[in-house]
């Protein structure tokens, strides 16, 4: 048996420990400068109504083999409900219309293509350019997609024939919930793996997964459990301040009062984090430190609102609103919750204000109104009802995927001595999402455990297999 320590307890950082722990071949330590593992996917209390609200909405989608796979292992597949069948509302809220793009039996690319046609928000015009773009997704080789890093998405979709129209509404849309980043400023190669993968990919893939407990409940429990259970030591508010080198490879780290040693050490920390623990390193990182300089974060801002009557419809899950900066999208928590939301509070709207840097210095009072006068062009009496709003931002929520981003991403198996990194901005493909991070993370154990043939497109081989339509042992929405 071998001994490792891991530093950071997202979900890059569980997923390293808990894949090397089940190999039977490595114990670990993981540490966590929190009070709880989870990292950036958090929740805090509303001291008011005692409330759990997540620091920002999430969804999972069925597209994420890896983090299912983990949530599988974990046992927690009670906590995430599954669309049967894709299904994503778009709302004009100034005019009413509403519009779903959803699957067919029709193969991918393809699937999409009869509700893309229905679909009122694009002309003629923009659907018949689309579907050359479509054509043109689904043949791109790896290598031209990389070759893309440089180009801001915006400008290729132009150079490819897409309308202002489609920019707006479509493209620009799935960039901004997915990536966090504009459609100006994305990287062409990052976003054509989000459609290629995703939106483009298996006719399932974009199969909505909401979370049926609050993001700590799940973390704090079910994952903590199981990797107690497992053998893992779990070191919680235990901030590691500098790693330890003796001249020719990391052999532990440093707290405020205390030194750990390992035969190996993985640090699963975001990128500035990672940064700063690499700035008086050896040689073989000065590149890597040198990259991570040159990253950047997004921010992100959840809004909840809380009523003390239902204003939505019972079977109302959530919509995209057109040409809304700000209430870009309106989740009903009440469908997705297993049980009441709470005595006092009966409905819970969740908005998620993705590539929130330019609203993040906005007032509390100016996100109020904002997100008042907006719902009130769906529901025109919803204050009467509301009871509070509360909002939360997080200003370092997402690496960026800007232009030319992806090549100064680390891969997994870089050559540092006695060290691993992890991370969602690990070069995985992903860009910061929840699959990224896991991805990340059995992208180093893999490399611990010298598995070769092992890539990071492949399920983790002695975890529970993700979700497929159907399955009796998952949640349906």
């Amino acid at each position: 048996m071998r001994n490792a320590i891991v530093v950071g307890g997202g979900l890059a950082g569980i997923s390293a420990a808990l894949a090397l722990q089940d190999s039977g071949k490595w114990n670990i330590k993981l540490f966590e400068a929190g009070k709880t593992l989870g990292g950036r996917v958090s929740s805090i209390t509303d001291n008011e109504t005692g409330l759990k609200l997540d620091n920002c909405q999430h969804a999972c989608f069925r597209v994420y083999d890896h983090f299912l796979q983990l949530v599988g292992r974990c046992g927690a597949q009670s906590s995430i409900k599954f669309q049967q069948k894709t299904n994503v509302k778009f709302t004009n809220p100034n005019t009413g219309v509403s519009g779903s793009l959803y699957d067919s039996k029709l193969k991918p690319p393809n699937h999409l293509a009869k509700s893309i046609l229905k679909f009122p928000h694009l002309t003629f015009k923009d659907k018949l350019k689309m579907r050359k773009l479509v054509k043109k997704l689904s043949k791109m080789t790896e290598e031209e997609r990389i070759n893309l890093d440089d180009v801001s998405f915006e400008k290729w979709l132009k150079e490819n024939g897409q309308t202002q129209n489609s920019i707006d509404v479509f493209w620009g849309f799935f960039v901004l919930a997915a990536l966090n980043i504009s459609v100006k400023e994305a990287s062409t190669a990052q976003a054509a793996f989000l459609f290629r993968k995703g939106l483009f990919g298996n006719s399932d893939a974009f199969d909505v997964g909401a979370f049926a407990e609050d993001l700590s409940y799940i973390f704090e429990n079910q994952i903590s459990n199981t990797l107690i259970e497992s053998g893992i030591e779990i070191y919680n508010s235990t901030k590691i301040n500098s790693l330890i080198w003796n001249g020719e490879k990391y052999t532990g780290v440093k707290t405020s009062t205390e030194e750990f040693f390992a035969d190996l050490i993985i640090l699963a920390t975001p990128h500035n984090i990672t940064k700063k623990m690499l700035k008086d390193g050896p040689e073989s990182t000065k590149i890597i430190y040198e990259n991570l300089s040159k990253m950047n974060f997004n921010s992100l801002i959840g809004i909840h609102g809380l009523y003390n009557k239902k204003i939505t419809k019972d079977d109302f899950h959530f919509t995209a609103l057109i040409n809304e900066p700000i209430i870009q999208m309106i989740f009903n928590r009440n469908f997705e919750l297993n049980g009441e939301v709470s005595a006092n509070i009966k409905q819970w709207l969740s908005i998620p204000v993705s590539y929130a840097d330019h609203y993040i210095k906005y007032s509390k009072q100016d996100l109020e109104e904002e997100y008042k006068k907006v719902i009130g062009k769906i529901w025109p009496e919803h204050e009467k009802f509301l009871s509070k709003i509360v909002i939360v931002k997080t200003p370092n929520a997402t690496f960026s995927t800007k232009i030319g981003s992806t090549k100064l991403r680390p891969d997994a198996n870089e050559i540092i001595p006695g060290l691993i990194l992890s991370g969602d901005y690990i070069n995985n493909n992903w860009p910061s999402v929840m699959e990224g991070a896991v991805t990340s993370g059995l992208m180093a154990a893999a490399t611990a455990l010298n598995m070769d043939s092992w890539k990071n497109d492949d399920l983790w081989t002695n975890w529970p297999k993700p979700p497929r339509r159907g399955n009796q042992n998952w949640n349906k929405l």
